[in-house]
Formats: structure tokens, C-alpha cells, sequence
């Protein structure tokens, strides 16, 4: 018997399965390995989904796979996402260096939910590494989609929910970065600007959808993603950005920021994006209370049913930040202009994913 580990393939004496000697998965007997390292490489790559009996139908994808018949449907700053078909299955397969995405897959392959892309395994070759994704069959959010705000919003915030009691912030919650598959349910995608709650570096995001605790500095806490949703639904209703401009126009509007500029009616509409882009993230309305909020709750808010989390969330969950981080309001205007001259310096000539 060959080692279950595709990349090794080493032969098993068979004395060692007679003797009981063998390494198996800790879950079940159907997965054999010659070694410690082989378990748990072939664990982390695509056993435990098998294990857990969950994938059992989808294909396995190997190296020699990865170049024939791939179209290529996305492409950004880091990486390509292509579409590959096997056995009457569709996957998104994005190649990305390994030395980039590693942080990525480390989050990636800890999450699974409904309204999160599926990651079914990774392969490496040579500086590349390709993840193997759930396919979302109409691509990224678009203005033009006819899909109620309302369910998107109930969605993200389940996915964020997920993410939240896992103690991840996605930090990039954008159009692009929201799949609907073949059934119109949202799939969060793209975890490379993601991070554990107490693991986070200074700036992250795209500028039209990034709260001004990031550029100020400030500790960055789950809220930051709450005010990325904030921007999600201004840009759904009014179909555009909340900001716009050249980099140094959009940096000084979020550091400026007060209040949004609507042309839509609907009051409900109008309150809930406004507390979910207060500038203080202290007094940033909660993912609970998007989900009770009137806006949401008012039509049939039973059809759209939230699912409850598998761990509890609470809005203590969210980091708060230390007296003394906060300036007063006013304080905080009089410096804008400073803190926005310096950042507009630093971050003009960095090369960024928009």
C-alpha cells in the first residue's frame, strides 16, 4: 500500500498494517501514511474534508491538471483565478506565490460556512501556490444584479458573524470580494488581507470602502469590517461608491468624513447605513442590531432566515480602543488635515489592490 500523501506515495510495508503500526487519520481508518509529516500535510491539503464526509463526490485536482483547459476569469494585483472543469465539476483555482499567500491559507482552510467560498485543497509548485475553490456560478456583486440588498446584508453579516467568533477580521470587504453562486446566496471570498484579531498591521483595505480608524492608526477591531459593509449597502442602493476621486482625494474624504450624501427616500434605509459608518467605532452599530434594524426586519423578514452562529458573539466582541486613543471631535478636525497631508504622502506611490 502506497502513503495516502500524493506528494509522497512512499510504499507501506505491509507487515507495519498487519502490526498495527501504520499512521492513520486521528478521525478515521480509511487514510494510511508513512510518517507524522505525511498526515498531516494530506489533512491540511484535502483529507479532512473527505474525513468529515462532506466532499466526498468532489474531485480531487492534481499538478498535472492545473494547465490544461483553465480559463482565466479574474486577475488582480497578487494573483489569477481561473475555471477548471473536471468530472462535471466547476472550481475557481487561484495561483498566487506561496511566499505571499501563506497567511491566506493558513485563515482560508480554517473556515467553513455557507456564505464563505470553500476551500477543498491547495497544491504547490515550484514559487506558486494554487488554492482550489468553490465555483460561485455569477461571479462577483454587481450593481445591475436584481438581489434584494436586504439578503446580501443578512448573509454578510451571517458570514461575519462566523468570522468574528473565529477571531478573524477580513479587512476587505468589497463588490469584488462578494461571489453569488448558482442559488443567489452570497459567498464571501478573498483572505488575503484577513487576520486574527490580535495579529493586525497598520493598513489594509481599499480606499473606497475603508473605515478612517485605518488611516488614522488607530487599533483596528471587527468594526472595521462593519463599516466595509456600511459601504457595501451605500454602494447597492445608490449604485456608486460613497467616495471617489485620485488617491489623495479619497484619503482626505475618509479622513473628513461626517455624514453620507444620499439620493435615496427611504428613511430606514438612510439610518442604518448611517450608524454603520459612524466614524467612531466605538459607536458603530453591531452586526446584531444590523440584523433587528428596521431597514432589514420591516418585510418579511422571515423568508431570509439568520442563522445563528455555531460560537457565541456579542457585541463585547468587538476590541474597544483605550481612552486615550480617542481624541475628541473637535481635536480630531483640527488634525485631519495634518494626518491627511502625511498619509497622502506615504501611501501615494505604494501599489495597491483595487
Amino acid at each position: 500500500m502506497n502513503c495516502q500523501n500524493s506528494k509522497c506515495s512512499k510504499n507501506i510495508p505491509y507487515n507495519s498494517i498487519l502490526n498495527g503500526n501504520q499512521i492513520t487519520c486521528d478521525n478515521c481508518s480509511n487514510a494510511i501514511y508513512c510518517s507524522l509529516k505525511c498526515r498531516d500535510f494530506d489533512w491540511e491539503a484535502y483529507h479532512y474534508l473527505m474525513c468529515n464526509g462532506q466532499f466526498e463526490l468532489v474531485p480531487k485536482v492534481s499538478l498535472s491538471q492545473l494547465n490544461e483547459e483553465m480559463n482565466l476569469i479574474g486577475s488582480g494585483s497578487f494573483g489569477q483565478v481561473y475555471l477548471k472543469q473536471l468530472n462535471g465539476y466547476n472550481f475557481a483555482i487561484k495561483k498566487i506565490n506561496k511566499y505571499i499567500g501563506n497567511r491566506e491559507l493558513k485563515i482560508h482552510k480554517l473556515l467553513k460556512h455557507k456564505n464563505i467560498i470553500q476551500l477543498f485543497q491547495f497544491l504547490e509548485k515550484d514559487d506558486d501556490l494554487f488554492l482550489i475553490l468553490e465555483y460561485a456560478k455569477y461571479g462577483h456583486l454587481t450593481t445591475d444584479m436584481q438581489i434584494d440588498p436586504k439578503q446580501i446584508v443578512i448573509q454578510m453579516c451571517n458570514s461575519l458573524q462566523y468570522l468574528h467568533s473565529q477571531g478573524i477580521i477580513h479587512r476587505d470587504i468589497k463588490p469584488s470580494n462578494v461571489l453569488i453562486d448558482h442559488k443567489n446566496n452570497v459567498k464571501l471570498c478573498d483572505f488575503g488581507l484577513a487576520t486574527h484579531i490580535d495579529i493586525i498591521s497598520n493598513f489594509s483595505g481599499t480606499y473606497e470602502f475603508m473605515a478612517p480608524e485605518i488611516l488614522r492608526n488607530y487599533p483596528q477591531s471587527y468594526s472595521v469590517d462593519i463599516w466595509s459593509l456600511g459601504c457595501l449597502l451605500y454602494w447597492m442602493l445608490e449604485k456608486k461608491p460613497i467616495i471617489t476621486g485620485n488617491e489623495a482625494e479619497m484619503i482626505e474624504q475618509i479622513l473628513m468624513f461626517k455624514e453620507p450624501i444620499f439620493t435615496i427616500i427611504d428613511p430606514f434605509a438612510k439610518d442604518l447605513i448611517k450608524k454603520m459608518l459612524n466614524p467612531n467605532p466605538n459607536e458603530r452599530i453591531s452586526l446584531k442590531q444590523i440584523i433587528l434594524h428596521p431597514f432589514i426586519k420591516r418585510e418579511e423578514v422571515n423568508k431570509m432566515k439568520v442563522e445563528e452562529s455555531s460560537n457565541s458573539y456579542s457585541d463585547e466582541t468587538q476590541t474597544s480602543f483605550h481612552p486615550q486613543q480617542i481624541v475628541s471631535q473637535e481635536q480630531s478636525n483640527n488634525k485631519n488635515r495634518n494626518v491627511f497631508q502625511r498619509i497622502a504622502s506615504l501611501f501615494t506611490c505604494m501599489a495597491r489592490d483595487k
